[in-house]
């Protein structure tokens, strides 16, 4: 039976196809109209890449041996907003203020300054090199005007002179090379050189300067040691918010305010902070139509954690099968929903919630997810999950998506739905709409919780509107694919849902170490879906090359890992041409 919603629109119908594009899944590959024995030569490729993915997964350290240890945490936080010659900044020394306590509360020793000279900007650093001993963890934080000059970065102390009463031959004189902190800090020996600049706000050359040599506003790319890592408040030659507007009365910075959230996020690895921080700086500093996503530069090898992963679960999983109509009804969402639950609930769970057919109204879903997520704490996870028919319509909103049609997943509610209901006939009681989900996403981004979200149906792929950092998407299948249904233990159930449910329960732990991270889950998901039907293949945002390795999704308990099946039993033997398969599909 397939699993699509045939609604009237001008002879569209809203098929099962995932709304966005093959090569967003990682390993995907786009079949297209090709011979039979090209797509085998293909298929055998992408069984390389996923033999090579699932050993190197194997291989890779246990979480509980990469989190630091014993070290000592050392921190050194300065915030100018005084300048004598310069323009003053509004939240520099706010933003170091908060970012201190946020590091107080992680175990460092906090050294905090303000509004420094160089004279004791020098000084103020050298104390702090002086206290970094060999395999310790440094963090320098700098809030304040900085400018590259002839590849230098240089940040610019409380009495720097106005610029253009010096040469650029003696700026050094003037100002501190950012790239002599993190040489120092290595060369003392420090297992991790962590280095946050935000020193991008604005310009603070005047413009008729004609100084020698090249000057730009903000920071140039640095290319750190090994072992270091150095996080721009804004992309090079992007300015940095310090609010969005005249009425903005938030006490930090754009960046900041984004950063510190982030930062005291436990299980975060220190990659997967700065990925965070920059899709949510940029989605925030896009909302007063500015360009500001943090750059960041990783040296750092293997995981690093400022605190360790200690992810508590949630899940709400949906499936309808009754839509009132035999030709819309469906066979295995119930299914999805239920096994997926049971999963959830022997993975330690704190809590799960399984609504079906009627039950899984629009009103009750966004109570149930809100009750969810004012539970959960930063670095939990919620496991949002849907099976059943979805469908498109066209988009009448003042902002438009490219294709001009948004999408919606339909679930019971009042009213009467046929076979042949017309896309306007659908009421905003029988839908969820992707601007709904972008909205509840952004709530579980703005409180830093991981999101778990499969989508078992129709255009599930196109449910998001924006780009989410927290958010790990499974769609059942690529956009011009079905999602198919298959007989597990005489049940029918989603092929994509039914492999989660075994990932969730211990398979997608590849090294072991009692965790399934991201690109543990989406790696599994991805192979055993396809090896099972090879004419279906997940779409995973971020795709796989993109997935955090060191995120810890949830734990894996004793209990769930005996209810795991060997999955390799149902693969198919050989890939065969599309042409000659006639599964079930949704």
């Amino acid at each position: 039976m397939k699993r699509w919603l045939r609604i009237g629109l001008a002879g569209f119908s809203a098929v099962a196809l995932l709304a966005a594009s093959p090569a967003q899944a990682g390993l995907a590959i786009s079949l297209g109209e090709w011979k039979p024995e090209q797509e085998r030569r293909t298929n055998s490729q992408r069984l390389a890449d996923l033999d090579a993915l699932t050993a190197r997964l194997q291989a890779m350290p246990q979480l509980s041996t990469a989190i630091a240890d014993g070290q000592q945490r050392h921190a050194l936080v300065i915030g100018i907003d005084d300048y004598e010659g310069l323009a003053d900044l509004r939240k520099a020394v706010g933003d170091s203020k908060t970012i201190a306590d946020t590091l107080q509360g992680l175990g460092f020793t906090v050294t905090r300054a303000e509004n420094l000279g160089i004279d004791a900007f020098d000084e103020t650093l050298d104390d702090f090199y002086e206290s970094v001993r060999a395999g310790d963890i440094a963090f320098v934080f700098f809030a304040g005007h900085g400018v590259a000059m002839d590849g230098v970065n240089y940040l610019l102390p409380a009495d720097m002179p106005e610029l253009r009463s010096i040469k650029s031959s003696r700026l050094e004189r003037y100002a501190v090379d950012a790239g002599r902190i993190v040489d120092e800090l290595k060369a003392r020996g420090a297992e991790l050189a962590f280095v946050v600049l935000d020193a991008c706000r604005n310009n603070p050359f005047p413009q008729d300067d004609q100084r020698g040599g090249t000057a730009m506003a903000g920071l140039q790319r640095m290319m750190p040691k090994e072992g270091a890592f150095v996080i721009y408040s804004a992309g090079i030659g992007q300015t940095a918010l310090d609010r969005l507007g005249a009425d903005d009365a938030d006490a930090n910075s754009v960046f900041t305010r984004k950063f510190w959230h982030i930062l005291n996020t436990p299980g975060l690895p220190v990659v997967e902070i700065a990925k965070r921080t920059q899709v949510e700086v940029a989605a925030l500093a896009a909302t007063v139509e500015h360009e500001q996503a943090p750059a960041y530069y990783d040296q750092v090898v293997g995981q690093f954690y400022f605190q360790p992963p200690r992810p508590k679960l949630y899940g709400l999983t949906i499936g309808i099968d009754d839509y009132g109509d035999e030709r819309l009804n469906l066979r295995g969402a119930v299914n999805d929903a239920r096994l997926i639950a049971d999963a959830l609930r022997m993975a330690g769970a704190e809590r799960v919630e399984t609504l079906v057919d009627y039950n899984a109204h629009p009103a009750f879903i966004e109570y149930v997810w809100r009750d969810l997520l004012a539970e959960a704490q930063p670095g939990d996870t919620i496991a949002l999950t849907f099976s059943g028919n979805g469908a498109q319509e066209p988009d009448a909103s003042e902002s438009p998506e490219a294709d001009g049609l948004r999408e919606f997943l339909l679930v019971n509610g009042p009213g009467a739905l046929r076979w042949d209901t017309q896309i306007g006939e659908v009421t905003p009681a029988r839908k969820i709409t992707d601007g709904q989900l972008t909205g509840w996403m952004a709530e579980a981004a703005e409180k830093n919780v991981n999101v778990l979200l499969l989508m078992d149906g129709c255009h599930g792929g196109g449910m998001l509107n924006r780009e989410f950092a927290n958010v790990s998407f499974i769609g059942a299948s690529q956009e011009d694919q079905v999602a198919t249904e298959r007989l597990f233990d005489g049940k029918r159930y989603g092929l994509a849902s039914y492999v989660f449910a075994n990932a969730i329960s211990g398979a997608g732990d590849f090294n072991g170490d009692g965790f399934v991270t991201q690109q543990e889950l989406f790696a599994y998901v991805d192979e055993n879906v396809y090896r099972m039907n090879y004419h279906q293949v997940p779409q995973l945002l971020p795709p796989i090359d993109g997935s955090a390795p060191g995120l810890a999704l949830l734990n894996v308990t004793d209990q769930n890992r005996a209810r795991m099946v060997d999955l390799s039993g149902h693969w198919s033997k050989e890939p065969e041409p599309e042409r000659e398969t006639g599964r079930p599909t949704r």
